[in-house]
């Protein structure tokens, strides 16, 4: 996506500028090439507008649900209340075995 946004403000700064070197220096004008820059410029913003507004909307909603059950979960929380304690008891005894052993 920053790739896209950067084009485009790319496309847009290189559109304006050849305006201004079309006119200024090489005094013709060049409208269908600047348009094209233009345009293409403005595509690129708009299609990493886009793929940010999808990427956020998708994080809100694949991570509303339980990981193992797929039960609703509060905002933040990755595991239902029951799966919850699951994770919590197995990592403590991962912990433990780990201590055990080394």
């Amino acid at each position: 996506m920053a790739l896209l946004r950067t084009l485009g403000f790319l496309a847009i700064a290189g559109g304006l500028l050849w305006m201004v070197v079309a006119e200024l220096v090489l005094h013709e004008g060049r409208g269908s090439q600047v348009r094209l820059l233009l345009v293409g410029g403005v595509l690129f913003l708009g299609v990493s507008l886009v793929l940010s507004m999808m990427g956020r909307v998708s994080a809100k909603v694949a991570s509303r649900k339980c990981r193992r059950c797929g039960k609703p979960v509060q905002h933040g929380h990755i595991y239902c209340s029951d799966h919850l304690k699951e994770a919590v008891n197995e990592f403590r005894d991962h912990q433990r075995q780990k201590g055990e052993g080394g």
